[in-house]
């Protein structure tokens, strides 16, 4: 062990030496107060101390600005009664100026040996001169104290009388400082060996203290995951851990998703966050599935759906409003293109569960073999996408085979999944539950709440309106100046049928803010636009006769044909994976 005594006067440096010949240690003894002390701290660094010996005033700053442990001498009661006893009979005033642990002791001891000498407490240096400016006026003469008070009490004229430290007072620190040595020995032997740990881990592991000063980051961390401040709210994140105790998060940094899980270190109030690749970068693969993490979060812009007179949606968006803190599940029924999806979204992101990860399983997209998978790891493993998801859209649920709608009912019969669940279909829902092709047990235990979007077709008197938002929207992202829709033009888009609702109608009033030649869209624009799209229409009139099968190999086959029998594009355009339309089309 290596040791260096920083003394304040000669004398103590001298006794330390003196005893410390018969230590089991290496000593270095030096004189220095104050700064230079701190000096001879610094270099101490360089040496390799392990332990730094000091008294006072020197000892507390010295401890400031070393990462070495300091171990002060202490003034005991054995230094004060020498000094004590050295002036009670001295005929002048006396004064004990210091810090509490010097005034308070001194002043117990003068009233156990009845010895009557003034005690007075100063709480900072800069108190010091001030005191001893005060007690020269009222005629005291000497003034005990530690160095720094002596030495200013010389310098204005007083008589100044060193509290000294003897001999039991440094085999004291010299005690103190073998058993802080061995301590920190013993804790850095430790923490070399959870740093291996660390290490070895593959997970990232980092450390900061309550002002976010990052204190320690494992090798996995700084060579995974170097994005992570910026993914998480770190400021809210410490705060949260310091408050409870624990926090547990998921974030996605560069499409990978990872758990975060923060707790405290012991009583030191330092935050460990624990980094753990997450299971959703295997679901979020999947095709059909859809994942958004919490710091990810997309701003949902509802307006097409505000922008409204309608009774029926004003109605249904102030239930939504309703039940975004309400973490029941919620059934969206409308038509295709009515905003469902934009709704969901909405709901999760402004709702109770919208610090956890949004998760969007299109029914009619996912493979049935995904799906035993999901169900497969919920009944086995007790994991899985409903035990992650903040909340879990079930898009297109009427798409469901019976089998897997019934394994589904099993999962939420027999599990408490913390998430929302919110669920919406084209179809008529109640036709299917009728038909028996939708298990009423399963639309009952995700209909809890219902919100009913009304068609376009309803919503007549908000054409006008709608309009005018989607040419300002055009305007912008295709640098044209269009002021509005000529009365005559108004009237066609009111009158047309809307199978594709406000999804068909962006897309017209997009490719009439496209064509318009004038500042106005006018009649011919709208006239125009229209005709296209009613050839479309046509194009997908499909002959109904026959069985279900023969009905979806016309469509594919028309569908295939208009593709320029490209099966890629044709996959896309019918929603299923290529391998389904290769195995549909052989």
């Amino acid at each position: 062990m290596k040791v260096m005594a920083i003394a304040p006067y000669e004398g103590l440096k001298e006794l330390m030496i003196d005893i410390g010949r018969n230590e089991e240690f290496e000593l270095q003894a030096e004189v220095g107060d104050l700064e230079k002390g701190v000096s001879l701290a610094k270099e101490a660094l360089l040496n390799d101390i392990d332990v730094i010996i000091s008294r006072g005033g020197t000892a507390e700053m010295i401890q400031k600005v070393v990462p070495i442990p300091v171990i002060e001498i202490e003034i005991s009661g054995y230094d004060m009664l020498r000094v004590l006893t050295l002036l009670k009979d001295y005929p002048g005033k006396v004064a004990i100026v210091g810090f509490a642990s010097i005034s308070e002791g001194a002043a117990t001891i003068c009233e156990i040996v009845d010895v009557d000498i003034s005690s007075y407490t100063i709480k900072e240096e800069a108190e010091v001169e001030p005191m001893l400016i005060k007690l020269k006026k009222e005629d005291y003469q000497v003034i005990i104290g530690d160095f720094i008070t002596v030495k200013k009490a010389e310098s204005i004229g007083l008589n100044g009388v060193l509290l000294t430290s003897g001999k039991e007072s440094v085999l004291k620190a010299f005690k103190n400082a073998k058993k802080i040595y061995d301590y920190t020995k013993r804790l850095k032997r430790e923490l070399v060996t959870i740093d291996k740990i660390a290490e070895k881990e593959k997970n990232g592991i980092i450390i900061y203290d309550k002002q976010l000063k990052l204190t320690y980051s494992n090798t996995f961390f700084n060579r995974k995951i170097k994005k992570f401040e910026d993914m998480l709210d770190l400021k809210k994140s410490v705060a949260e851990v310091l408050e409870k105790g624990t926090l547990q998060s998921i974030i996605c940094i560069d499409n990978e998703y990872w758990k975060v899980y923060g707790y405290l270190v012991g009583d030191s109030n330092e935050v460990v966050f624990r980094i753990a690749e997450c299971e959703i970068n295997y679901y979020k693969n999947m095709p059909g599935i859809e994942v958004i993490s919490a710091n990810e979060k997309q701003s949902v812009n509802i307006t097409n759906m505000s922008v409204t007179t309608n009774e029926k949606m004003k109605n249904s968006l102030m239930l939504a409003e309703k039940y975004l803190n309400i973490n029941e599940p919620i059934w969206i029924l409308g038509e295709k293109g009515t905003g469902k999806e934009k709704l969901a979204r909405y709901i999760h992101f402004n709702g109770i569960n919208k610090d956890k990860p949004y998760f969007i399983i299109d029914c009619n997209l996912m493979l049935d073999e995904n799906w035993k998978v999901i169900i497969d790891n919920i009944l086995e493993l007790n994991k899985g996408i409903f035990f992650e998801a903040g909340t879990v859209y079930l898009k297109n649920i009427d798409k469901l085979i019976l089998e897997i709608q019934k394994q589904l009912i099993y999962c939420l019969l027999n599990n408490k999944f913390k998430c929302r669940f919110i669920a919406s279909s084209d179809e008529n829902i109640s036709k299917l539950v009728e038909v028996e092709s939708f298990q009423y047990e399963l639309y009952k235990l995700l209909s809890k709440l219902t919100l009913q979007l009304p068609s376009l077709s309803e919503r007549k008197d908000d054409i006008e309106n709608l309009a005018r938002m989607y040419i300002n929207e055009f305007n912008i992202n295709f640098g044209k100046q269009i002021v509005g829709i000529r009365e005559e033009a108004t009237e066609l888009l009111k009158n047309f049928r809307w199978k594709g609702n406000i999804d068909q109608f962006r897309q017209i009033i997009k490719e009439l803010v496209l064509i318009a030649n004038e500042h106005y869209i006018n009649v011919t624009d709208v006239e125009k636009v229209l005709a296209n799209t009613e050839v479309v229409d046509e194009k997908l009139n499909i002959d109904l006769a026959g069985s279900l099968e023969e009905i979806e190999q016309r469509i594919i086959k028309q569908i295939w044909l208009e593709e320029g029998m490209n099966n890629t594009r044709t996959a896309e355009r019918l929603k299923i994976t290529r391998t389904t339309l290769w195995r549909k089309l052989k």
